[in-house]
């Protein structure tokens, strides 16, 4: 018999949500088959079945937030009895999802006394009690006739999967104010800025850079062209292009040592219905306009459809967060750790400016970088969003 555990996809899950199975108890399954589908942190994923065999028991049922490498479900020959409670339990760190079962199982819990009630164990008691179970309605399999834990979660599981709910559903309080859990990405996006805010002596400079001629050029571009270039393709590629020269910037601290990364892999983020995520161009610096802008338009839809690897979401060593098309002018991004430094991206504005003794309008786009003190100084901070700025400023040397 194999067990099914709750995969952990990255040093910094901690737990991952059941978000559907794709199989039912008692269905056959074959090694490689995805049998359910897995909300962690940062995406979602299938879960493969690691032996053939039948789904024999689901511990846990659909929408159900579980501890990273607890059983979650068994896998083995139609008959078989599953492992006694005990053996539910997290497997040891480092053991293979598919952890066989000793050959010698502990005894069963004893049942308790019936006194008028339905004889089952405590375990299964517990585990009716969670999901609103009526024992009387078990079919028991214990050698006395009591109902064990894995009756229960037999029972429960047909039903848990009909509810197919990814996360908990709102709450209707008074007065018709809802109260709706936070989303797995929610939850850990929000503990990793408090971390940041916390850990990190942040310093944020602000900027505006005359992009008239980047608009110029952008649109040129796009007028002969199937696949259109956004304002923030120029803007991760004339990022990249600049970090090249400011290897500090792009550097990750781990604890009193600055690394320096040699590739250049900028995450960019994307706002999706369940919360933020920041897919990273990896080598950023060696695409092309249109290759950069290809590969953020792939990396932007998986995020949106809950399809992004995690190997796309990690190991990033730059950020941009884009927040001009909502109109906002200036901010103050938050650093994503362990990184130096991130660049928000704003709205562009109209401004009368005066060149060659006339009045003219000119397009200007705030940007604003936060970076880590302990790392970079003022000066360094500063002539690298000089670079940024000369770079838009003078589009070619986005193009070339």
């Amino acid at each position: 018999m194999t067990s099914v555990i709750m995969p952990k996809t990255g040093m910094a899950m901690e737990e991952g949500t059941i978000l559907r199975w794709m199989k039912k108890a008692g269905d056959p399954v074959r090694k490689g088959e995805a049998i359910a589908e897995i909300e962690t942190d940062k995406s979602t994923m299938e879960l493969e079945a690691e032996a053939d065999g039948a789904l024999l028991a689901i511990l846990h049922g659909n929408g159900e937030t579980v501890k990273v490498s607890v059983v979650i479900a068994w896998i083995g020959q139609p008959g078989e009895v599953i492992p006694a409670p005990s053996f539910a339990e997290p497997v040891p760190a480092g053991a293979s999802a598919a952890a066989k079962v000793p050959a010698a199982a502990a005894p069963p819990s004893p049942a308790e006394p019936t006194a008028g009630r339905v004889a089952a164990t405590p375990a299964a008691r517990r585990a009716a009690g969670e999901r609103n179970v009526d024992l009387a309605a078990v079919p028991p399999s214990g050698r006395h006739g009591e109902v064990r834990e894995a009756d229960v979660l037999r029972f429960a599981a047909p039903a848990a999967e009909a509810r197919n709910i990814p996360e908990a559903p709102p709450l209707t309080l008074a007065d018709g104010d809802r109260r709706v859990p936070l989303s797995s990405i929610q939850k850990v996006t929000g503990r990793r800025m408090l971390q940041s805010h916390l850990e990190i002596p942040p310093v944020t400079c602000q900027a505006r850079a005359d992009v008239t001629e980047m608009l110029v050029m952008r649109e040129r571009i796009n007028a002969g062209a199937d696949a259109k270039i956004t304002i923030n393709d120029m803007v991760v590629r004339a990022t990249a292009r600049v970090l090249a020269a400011h290897p500090r910037v792009n550097s990750v601290l781990d604890g009193t040592d600055v690394i320096y990364r040699k590739a250049i892999d900028i995450g960019v983020a994307v706002a999706t219905p369940q919360g933020l995520l920041v897919p990273v161009v990896r080598a950023a610096d060696t695409l092309s306009l249109a290759a950069l802008a290809a590969r953020t338009r792939e990396l932007a839809a998986k995020a949106r459809e809950k399809k992004l690897a995690p190997a796309e979401l990690e190991g990033g060593s730059f950020t941009i967060s884009n927040v001009g098309m909502y109109g906002i002018t200036a901010f103050t991004p938050i650093i994503n750790l362990p990184q130096a430094a991130i660049l928000g991206v704003c709205a562009v504005e109209e401004s009368l400016a005066l060149v060659g003794g006339n009045v003219t309008v000119r397009k200007l786009m705030g940007l604003s970088l936060t970076f880590d003190h302990r790392v970079l100084d003022g000066a360094e901070a500063a002539l690298f969003l000089k670079g940024i700025m000369d770079a838009l400023e003078n589009p070619l040397m986005v193009l070339v």
